[in-house]
């Protein structure tokens, strides 16, 4: 699959998120959606648009939602190390 131009593997992503301890949950072919686990915590990669949805529960704000639109390997990796990490390239939904 591309974005962008450039080829997105799905087990390119799979290796990301499990080399950061996130678990594998789902692959949902119809949206081309993965999913990971890792604690409390649930992250979604959408890969047509590379968007990435990470639901947390936030210490002040109580269960959030943040988007990321456009990830690139490099923010990606980044966001499986620290799902917290702000990117200034999305919003966040409570």
């Amino acid at each position: 699959m591309k974005h962008d131009g450039i080829e997105v593997k799905i087990e390119d992503i799979k290796n990301t998120a499990e080399r950061h301890g996130w678990e594998f949950l789902t692959y949902q072919k119809d949206i081309y959606m993965l999913s990971f686990s890792k604690e409390d915590m649930r992250i979604n990669v959408y890969v047509t648009k590379m968007t990435v949805a990470t639901c947390i529960d936030h210490p002040k704000q109580g269960k959030t939602q943040m988007f990321r639109k456009n990830v690139n390997k490099f923010m990606l990796n980044r966001i499986f190390k620290n799902p917290r990490i702000h990117t200034d390239k999305g919003y966040q939904k409570k």
